[in-house]
């Protein structure tokens, strides 16, 4: 299997499909899995997509295949790190044409959304399935994310903005009981761990007031689902409004694994948006 190190060291599983042929083919297209999932999630779109590009995609640290640290640092936010990553794989595989990103989910679409802004030049286009304009970058960010009712996330900065503090007084405990197979052997008191997860839940609550997706230029494809309880529709329809040259597609009878569930109908809409975009 094909991998390759990070600047920390650590062995990252990626694959590159019709990469020794990339010339033959009609372009690139890099594949961002969600949080704890992996690039084999994409598995029904590569089968589709690899009959005309080239497919890279690659398992985030502690993910898949990739290595999984033995220490967790807690407030660390991963985006950055996945991000650098993307960077250097791209690199190690001397990626020098434009390509697209297709990115699932609030880590990988947000990821992608962040490398479009960040490299404006080398995105041709953006797809983003099930995702949403919430940043979740670490495991604390992510088991608030999971504790809160279907109601809050469909208003997610209003509700939560307003009243983080009591909303963190009931989840606490959750987080701490969700987080102690994590903390087990690594010390720390009680105290200084809640400092942590209110420090984390403040900062990502003030990084969505301040991200601004209208800075991304390149045509768009939002994909909501109709029963996604995670990413609800309602943040698919606020980031086509945000988001320029984007079109918004909403599937019935689809929940937050969309790719999977409705696997014909996603690779309709993504071929299509792909064809009309020559």
């Amino acid at each position: 299997m094909p991998f390759f190190k990070n600047k920390e060291g650590y062995n990252l599983y990626y694959e590159d499909i019709n990469g020794e042929t990339k010339h033959q083919t009609d372009g690139t297209i890099i594949l961002l899995h969600g949080f704890a999932s992996s690039a084999s999630f994409f598995k029904h779109q590569i089968s589709m997509l690899k009959e005309k590009y080239r497919i890279i995609a690659f398992d985030a640290l502690g993910h898949g295949r990739s290595d999984h640290p033995k220490q967790l640092d807690l407030s660390k936010n991963l985006r950055y790190d996945i991000m650098r990553d993307l960077e250097d794989l791209l690199s190690f595989l001397s990626v020098d044409e434009t390509y697209g990103i297709i990115g699932h989910s609030l880590v990988g679409g947000m990821i992608g959304q962040l490398f479009c802004i960040k490299h404006p030049s080398d995105v041709k286009f953006l797809i983003l399935l099930n995702s949403g304009y919430i940043i979740i970058d670490n495991v604390i960010r992510n088991i608030f994310y999971n504790l809160l009712p279907y109601f809050i996330r469909m208003d997610f900065l209003r509700v939560v903005s307003n009243s983080v503090e009591d909303i963190l007084d009931k989840v606490l405990p959750y987080i701490l009981t969700s987080l102690s197979d994590t903390l087990n052997g690594m010390g720390g008191k009680k105290d200084e761990l809640t400092m942590i997860i209110e420090d984390q839940i403040f900062t990502m609550i003030n990084e969505i007031k301040v991200y601004d997706p209208s800075s991304i230029l390149c045509p768009t494809l939002i994909i909501g689902g109709r029963l996604d309880n995670f990413a609800p529709e309602q943040m698919s329809e606020v980031m086509q409004t945000k988001i320029p040259n984007s079109r918004l597609e909403i599937i019935d009878m689809a929940g937050h694994f969309a790719p999977a569930q409705r696997k014909d109908i996603i690779n309709e809409l993504i071929c299509d948006f792909i064809s009309k975009l020559k």
